[in-house]
């Protein structure tokens, strides 16, 4: 049986604790959450406090947490204990709620959420208490909250199984390949690793239809509102197909694989094409000698840092001799695929948990035909 009842009534909501810039310290203490915390986890641009934090401010692996200003997010607290900075509700569901059926009600409201901070145009945009107070929404019995939880953390686990692959995955290639460092390793301009091909000014004139250009906030996040389609033919040089390399310049300076539908390259953004040395082995190195890029683009603070071709001309790392790297690529290169696959994986399985939880919120779709469902595909 489902009943309506008020959001607020649901939960307590707890919010974060007001840090005054004196209290916070580069380290020492405990972690203060922000929302690039909820986005980014534990950095090393993440505030402490050492001092005393009272037990309604502070989070614990498992916790579940909702910025109301500004970026909205929902999500379980995966980090370490810390102190809860203002902004953010820490919410405990009442006794007649599930604490995961919870999760995913507020997450289907962020679209609601979205839509009342886009309206308050003249501050930062925020979910107010009234706002919670207002809003009615539909609550299954106990049985049926347990069986919608249940359907879509089956889910949320394989995802969760599949990031923790992403993330070992490179780490373990660049634990072989500095083991295949020695002395007869090779240092290698990095423009001699690939073939670096700068994208296009396809943002003008789009057509709004057609393939995504890709720029760098879709490079971190995915397509979202901002994202322009064109239908622009462009060489083959400049376009992004699942499995490619690629290598943001200016700004926000990083490496990447892209794993989604075929893309056009905006300027800004190399196609990194490798010359004679295997994809992993192009993506690592890159990988390490970042941080270098990043300190000469952030060296430019007259302009948008960034980096110049003669920088990858100019800029050396080492490969390991060429016998040793027919011996990795033996042993890698199954595990750089598998690495995509799994990426490839989530897409769709975020996509499909997407297109799920509404139909199980709304109780059109039954909990238990959805789980016998996802146990037929493996999930």
């Amino acid at each position: 049986m489902t009943t309506h009842r008020i959001l607020y009534d649901l939960a307590e909501f707890k919010n974060g604790r007001a840090f005054k810039s004196t209290e916070i310290r580069p380290q020492g203490g405990i972690p203060i959450v922000k929302i690039a915390e909820m986005n980014r986890g534990i950095t090393s641009a993440t505030g402490w406090f050492d001092g005393p934090v009272d037990a309604k401010h502070r989070i614990a692996k498992g916790d579940l947490l909702f910025s109301w200003s500004g970026t909205i997010v929902v999500q379980t607290w995966q980090g370490p204990d810390a102190a809860l900075n203002q902004h953010i509700f820490k919410v405990s569901a009442r006794a007649d709620a599930d604490q995961t059926f919870l999760k995913y009600l507020l997450q289907s409201l962020v679209p609601k959420f979205d839509g009342l901070v886009m309206d308050q145009k003249t501050t930062m945009g925020h979910v107010k208490v009234a706002d919670l107070k207002s809003m009615i929404v539909d609550l299954p019995d106990m049985t049926d909250q347990l069986g919608i939880a249940n359907a879509l953390s089956s889910l949320d686990n394989k995802i969760e199984s599949n990031d923790n692959l992403i993330r070992l995955i490179p780490a373990l290639i660049r634990a072989r390949v500095d083991a295949a460092l020695d002395q007869s390793s090779i240092p290698v301009n990095v423009a001699d690793l690939a073939r670096f091909i700068n994208g296009g000014a396809y943002t003008k004139a789009a057509t709004g239809t057609g393939r995504m250009v890709l720029r760098i906030a879709e490079l971190n996040g995915g397509p979202g509102k901002s994202t322009v389609y064109n239908d622009i033919q462009v060489p083959e040089d400049k376009t992004a197909r699942s499995g490619d390399l690629l290598m943001s310049w200016s700004g926000s300076l990083g490496i990447y694989r892209w794993t989604r539908d075929e893309a056009i390259i905006n300027q800004h953004i190399f196609k990194v094409i490798p010359r004679a040395y295997p994809a992993w082995l192009v993506h690592d190195r890159l990988h390490y000698i970042m941080p270098v890029f990043q300190g000469i683009a952030k060296d430019k603070a007259t302009t948008m840092g960034h980096i110049q071709r003669g920088h990858l001309e100019t800029t050396q790392v080492l490969v390991p001799d060429t016998s040793l790297i027919e011996t990795l690529d033996v042993e890698v290169s199954g595990l750089w695929r598998r690495m995509l696959n799994a990426e490839r994986e989530n897409l769709d399985l975020i996509h499909l948990r997407e297109t799920l939880m509404p139909e199980l919120l709304s109780g059109r779709l039954p909990a238990s035909l959805e789980h016998r469902t996802l146990e037929g595909i493996g999930v």
